[in-house]
């Protein structure tokens, strides 16, 4: 009995996680007594989803209020790995929020640093050469996703390296018009504040997926098969597609 964690940050991430798993093949349970349960019968709960894998292991998405409350709920769920169900995989999702056009800013959060926690909890704990942490002999698998791209600077996209970056990069790329839309709706604003990442994201979201609503929106953009394949690539070259997909299996 056992199941997979993943902690990031907020509601935007889990609805993010939510359209990313279900592309991977990765299936809501069933509700018993009106409510999705866990493999000991308890209630998912707290803003908590649960999908099952191809396998029919639990994968539960938790949405932890920022990055902080991510290393925290970290150390606790490791702390207590042991117990039924079993911590077999323990993912920790965070935004780097480092701007690209500040090169010598600090760089958040890396796999090195996720060994340095693993070990507060097993000592003997050794990081994989695809950046996995191993704790108990491999027993508990902890892997670092941080919302990122490395593409150059483009109309529509903010700089700062978070889960709106690489959104609306790949909006961007799938849909060449919209970016330079964006941009020039922003610029023209009387009056505005600074443009935040969170800014560029509901430009686009106001601008082609408005019915939906704001949570749906990092949803829905799985279910682009354009803007999916810009997002699988940047994913990918992350080194983060390979461990959402090794969750889904």
């Amino acid at each position: 009995m056992s199941e997979s964690v993943i902690l990031c940050e907020g509601y935007l991430d889990r609805a993010f996680w939510a359209g990313w798993l279900r592309r991977l093949g990765c299936t809501i349970p069933e509700k018993v007594g009106g409510s999705v349960q866990d493999e000991l019968g308890r209630p998912v709960h707290r803003g908590q989803h649960m999908y099952s894998s191809k396998n029919g292991q639990d994968v539960r998405v938790v949405p932890c209020g920022g990055k902080p409350e991510v290393l925290r709920e970290a150390r606790q769920r490791l702390g207590q790995r042991a117990m039924k169900p079993h911590l077999s995989r323990l993912i920790i999702n965070v935004d780097p929020d480092v701007d690209i056009d500040e090169p010598t800013a600090a760089t958040g959060l890396r796999p090195q640093d996720v060994l340095a926690i693993g070990r507060e909890f097993d000592p003997k704990a050794t990081l994989g050469s695809e950046g996995d942490t191993a704790l108990d002999g491999g027993a508990t698998l902890v892997s670092l996703i941080r919302w990122e791209t490395d593409d150059d600077q483009v109309a529509g996209v903010p700089s700062r390296q978070t889960l709106e970056r690489l959104v609306c990069t790949a909006l961007a790329v799938a849909y060449p018009k919209r970016g330079p839309a964006v941009g020039e709706w922003l610029k023209s604003r009387p009056d505005p504040p600074s443009a935040t990442p969170k800014e560029f994201a509901w430009s686009h979201m106001a601008g082609w997926y408005a019915e939906h609503g704001c949570e749906a929106f990092y949803t829905l953009v799985w279910e682009d098969a354009a803007v999916a394949a810009e997002l699988q690539s940047r994913l990918e070259k992350s080194g983060a597609w390979r461990i959402a997909k090794a969750l889904a299996e």
